[in-house]
């Protein structure tokens, strides 16, 4: 998007790059993905990046007012509502499309929204490796503006909290078949955070555990992954408690 870096990334682009470096990404977890990336990263003009990030603040302003609980009450099911929920989400991935206006002018305009990380340890992963194998200009980043490690490190402190981490979960439906499988594998190497199968979870009153090398280890947080719509559809699990 910005011509000068486009075309200069396209003229030292070669197909064996780009093969050694979907070779490399297979091969550094030991895990082969089961999805398509891209030849490139985007390279977002300064424009666009301020009204992404204004697009994304008045999302936000909207989402932390008081009554938006009252606005949305009937937006979720009744069976899916969770008890002792908390009053703002702790994650927030908005997803954008790129279109133009009547004037031609370059817009975002959302996609969908999420409330919880999705390939946040990956895209950190992805973007060290296009660094790696491809021409990025240094002035460009894909943490605006954090460095990998400050990155890390406040992705690590966000999910841990006060927690060890072996006392804190990715908690998933058969987490190592899912498509984003090889982010949870980062996400642990990362953080010590378990990928743990939301039927292998143990419930005693109001304490979670799992197992692991035949310990039974107390569940004290846990950063979910579970997908609702999902979960409905999924009448094989046997799960050893209730959701509701």
């Amino acid at each position: 998007m910005i011509p000068s870096v486009r075309q200069r990334y396209n003229q030292l682009f070669s197909e064996e790059k780009y093969q050694a470096f979907l070779k490399d990404l297979n091969r550094s977890f030991d895990f082969k993905l089961n999805f398509r990336v891209a030849e490139t990263p985007i390279f977002v003009p300064r424009a666009l990046k301020e009204k992404l990030i204004q697009a994304s603040e008045e999302i936000i302003d909207f989402l932390v007012a008081k009554d938006l609980k009252k606005l949305t009450e009937n937006a979720i099911p009744a069976n899916l509502l969770v008890p002792n929920e908390t009053e703002h989400t702790l994650f927030l991935a908005l997803d954008y499309a790129v279109v133009k206006d009547g004037k031609g002018e370059i817009l975002p305009q959302l996609i969908e929204m999420q409330g919880f990380p999705s390939l946040f340890g990956f895209q950190d992963f992805l973007g060290s490796k296009f660094r790696q194998y491809f021409e990025i200009p240094a002035a460009f980043s894909n943490h605006f503006g954090l460095s990998t490690e400050a990155y890390q490190d406040k992705l690590k402190k966000v999910l841990l909290g006060d927690c060890r981490p072996e006392n804190v979960i990715l908690l998933e439906i058969d987490p190592m078949k899912q498509n984003t499988a090889v982010d949870f594998i980062i996400t642990q190497q990362l953080t010590g955070i378990e990928p743990v199968n939301l039927a292998d979870v143990q419930r005693e009153g109001r304490k979670l555990f799992y197992h692991k090398n035949g310990r039974r280890i107390p569940i004290h947080r846990i950063y979910n992954r579970v997908i609702f719509d999902e979960l409905v559809k999924r009448s094989d699990l046997k799960l050893q408690f209730h959701l509701t």
